[in-house]
């Protein structure tokens, strides 16, 4: 349950801002941003929040998780996604701020971590 949990914020705290940017400032449609913000969420913490996180903590994570937002926006633009760089930098700090300052604290609470990876259930 917890990383049923853990994934529903992760799609809520990264998911809606960056679903917000693409639409209002990136003038992408919705369908395409919800695509693309559940599509992120989904790899960020299947990569960032359950590898990165317990082995080199938040920062890295954080940065992890940013670099990973910024790359794919980017790589977006290749594949006739209108995207500006305005569009794909404000994108990547909001994630950088949600994934922080609220994301990450929440998810050592809910998840704990051991040598051996995640357990579900109350971290320490």
């Amino acid at each position: 349950m917890g990383h049923i949990r853990a994934v529903t914020f992760k799609l809520l705290f990264n998911g809606l801002p960056l679903f917000l940017i693409l639409v209002f400032v990136g003038n992408v449609n919705w369908l395409t941003s919800i695509t693309l913000s559940l599509l992120i969420g989904l790899i960020a913490y299947a990569l960032g929040d359950v590898f990165v996180l317990p082995a080199a903590g938040n920062l890295m994570a954080t940065l992890a998780d940013g670099a990973l937002v910024f790359f794919m926006l980017y790589l977006l633009r290749n594949f006739g996604i209108d995207l500006s760089m305005t569009t794909i930098l404000l994108s990547t700090v909001a994630v950088l701020l949600v994934e922080g300052l609220i994301y990450h604290p929440y998810l050592k609470r809910l998840v704990s971590f051991n040598s051996l990876g995640p357990r579900l259930g109350k971290g320490k």
